[in-house]
């Protein structure tokens, strides 16, 4: 019995040391078989991220080729300005993922039209597309309606030179008739003095029914503003200048009674509007008052201040 006993015991060390020893061999398989792989696929990547579809094609850039290079955007700023502002730029010989665009962002942000820039980065091919973000024209600026104009103010207040004119699309400028002068030093803009010029203009667009056609700020405080039909002197842009637009709606009905022999409408005072006629003598033809029919006498009621810039104006 116990023969046998010890030949089945070592029978069933023998299986043990068997599946024991099959068990190492699988797991030391394992153990190889996962760092090949881990080598093969760190083998791989750096294979792929080596590949020529992660990276810029510096030449092809500087050609412009549009499949490369899109620029996107742009309305006022010819491509040809924002494509020399690329050429200035070298960009690193870096995957497209890890290309930085700061600076060819900010470069391109120099150009006076352009308020933003956005690059975004497109792989396989690796190739780039710039999003132009512009500055807003709204005003057109020249020193008389003969020339073209050589400035554009936009909206926030920038000043854009003639280099970048003209441009397609005016629809939504108005001309402003200006030296680029005042009191001896270079006319200044700004975005308030902007916003107060579209005020006035929207003011008197809503009141009239008529688009203003120009804006003559060469005098500072002494305004025109020309409509489809009549020319308004409009005097200086101050706290009322609002108030006084309003008066537009009522003395236009008046000024169609004259049609063709109306100078210009006088909107320089707050409490009294007048009708200039053509060819006539008188500083005041018209008076317009809302709470009667038109008086000619009205014009002997103004103050004194008033009453010597017409006198002033008679000897013109």
């Amino acid at each position: 019995m116990g023969l046998l006993y010890q030949k089945r015991r070592l029978k069933v060390n023998k299986v043990k040391r068997l599946l024991n020893s099959r068990r190492v061999f699988l797991l030391r398989f394992r153990i190889l078989l996962s760092l090949v792989m881990v080598v093969g696929i760190c083998y791989c990547g750096i294979k792929v991220l080596r590949l020529p579809m992660w990276y810029i094609d510096q030449e092809k850039i500087n050609q412009a080729d549009p499949y490369i290079l899109k620029i996107s955007g742009n309305k006022i700023t010819p491509k040809s300005k924002i494509i020399e502002m690329v050429h200035q730029v070298t960009l690193p010989d870096t995957q497209i993922f890890r290309l930085k665009t700061d600076e060819l962002e900010n470069k391109i942000s120099t150009l006076q039209p352009i308020k933003k820039v956005y690059v975004r980065r497109f792989w396989f091919p690796a190739r780039l597309n710039i999003l132009i973000d512009e500055r807003t024209p709204v005003f057109l600026l020249s020193p008389n309606l003969e020339t073209e104009p050589n400035c554009v103010i936009t909206a926030d207040g920038a000043k854009i030179n003639n280099e970048f004119l003209p441009f397609i699309d005016r629809s939504k400028t108005k001309r402003i008739l200006t030296y680029g002068v005042t009191d001896g030093k270079d006319e200044v803009w700004n975005k308030k003095k902007v916003e107060e010029m579209i005020s006035l203009v929207k003011a008197i667009e809503s009141y009239s029914n008529q688009k203003v056609q120009y804006v003559d700020i060469r005098k500072q405080k002494d305004i025109y503003i020309m409509l489809q039909k009549y020319l308004i002197r409009f005097g200086q842009i101050d706290d009322s200048a609002l108030s006084r637009a309003k008066w537009t709606a009522s003395i236009l009905p008046e000024a169609e009674k004259y049609s063709d022999k109306v100078k210009y409408i006088d909107l320089r005072w707050e409490n009294s509007h007048y009708l200039r006629l053509k060819g006539s003598k008188d500083a005041v033809n018209k008076a317009i008052n809302l709470k009667e029919d038109v008086q000619v006498e009205a014009a002997n009621q103004q103050p004194n201040q008033q009453t010597q810039e017409q006198n002033q104006e008679n000897v013109e």
